[in-house]
């Protein structure tokens, strides 16, 4: 069988080595561009980036870095950790005694490891510096945490495109209609031809029945599937591909309102997991995020989550989803982790 290849549906070699680009510009190994696609293709991906932001984004003292901002400077630094999250770099512009964050996928940085503005084939010299996490890929650029992961997303964008074209398409069947016995009528031909045509596809007609009559003694009509996909038989592979998507990224599934049966318990799990999550995720990378801002002359203070003030909460609210008192997305909207309510 010959491999088939889907239109759009991107490459599958996503990561690459370092290549020097348009005057000596370092392009990184994986496409920013193609990162900020599946930001915005998967749910459970962009709440964990967020999430991250979030929490990583806590200011307990802003020190200078409140008169170096034009705004909020906790705005100023989410926007920075978001791209932090998302590309594994982050670049922060200095202007005139005054700190802008460059969107990542605008910049590159050369063999000296100064950073540029690149945008449509242009490129502009800037002041700026380079926060990065470490990737054993590359001596420029750093890595998201999620990176393995990309195989995930792409497959899971793939099943939305193939539901979506599934309910654009709905009506034109993939069946074989054969007459045994006889031969169909022009009649017969052109109403399977408007039944399974252009003008019977869509929403609003699916599940319409199609009656077959066959003519002559002993004439049969059967219809065969030459190609079928069961309803929700994508499901389950959904759920694994969302569970590694959120594993990749090391956030509690049940801080994403992931709930399995087996977790309906008491709110101690939450807050095992959220005590992990913040000793092994959270604190590290507040540490380096000081440890930037201090060397560049900003100093700030982060702080971490504060599992007590949780465990309390926890335990209520997770007897109250326990016996369906409360929804998921309820519970989420109490712990204070937000979210839409079909995330």
């Amino acid at each position: 069988m010959k491999n088939l290849v889907i239109k759009g549906a991107g490459s599958v070699q996503e990561i690459r080595s370092d290549s020097e680009g348009m005057g000596g510009l370092i392009e990184p190994f994986f496409s920013f561009d193609r990162l900020l696609e599946f930001f915005y293709s998967n749910a459970y991906h962009r709440r964990a980036i967020g999430l991250k932001a979030n929490l990583l984004s806590n200011i307990e003292d802003n020190g200078k870095l409140e008169s170096a901002t034009e705004g909020d400077p906790k705005r100023l630094l989410s926007a920075l950790i978001l791209n932090l999250e998302l590309y594994g770099n982050a670049f922060l512009e200095i202007a005139g005694g005054k700190l802008y964050v460059l969107p990542s996928v605008q910049a590159r940085v050369d063999k000296e490891r100064r950073v540029w503005q690149y945008v449509d084939y242009k490129k502009v010299a800037l002041e700026a510096r380079h926060l990065s996490y470490y990737s054993p890929k590359s001596r420029y650029y750093g890595e998201p945490d999620y990176l393995a992961a990309l195989p995930a997303l792409t497959n899971s964008a793939k099943i939305d495109i193939f539901n979506q074209t599934f309910f654009t398409n709905g009506a034109r069947v993939e069946k074989a209609i054969i007459f045994e016995g006889g031969e169909p009528t022009d009649e017969q031909i052109g109403a399977f031809g408007s039944f399974f045509g252009d003008n019977f596809a869509g929403l609003s007609n699916a599940h319409k029945t199609l009656i077959i009559s066959a003519n002559g003694e002993g004439a049969k009509v059967r219809i065969e599937d030459l190609a079928k996909v069961d309803d929700l038989s994508f499901e389950k592979l959904k759920a694994v591909l969302r569970d590694e998507i959120i594993n990749a990224h090391g956030v509690p599934p049940r801080m994403m309102g992931v709930v399995t049966q087996s977790q309906l318990g008491g709110g101690g799990e939450l807050i095992g997991q959220l005590h992990a999550f913040n000793q092994l995720t959270i604190i590290p990378k507040q540490e380096q995020i000081e440890w930037f801002f201090d060397a560049i002359g900003y100093p700030v203070k982060l702080k971490p989550v504060d599992v007590s003030s949780y465990k309390d909460d926890a335990e209520l609210v997770g007897g109250l989803l326990a016996s369906g008192v409360i929804s998921v997305y309820e519970a989420r909207q109490i712990m204070g982790f937000g979210g839409a309510k079909n995330e």
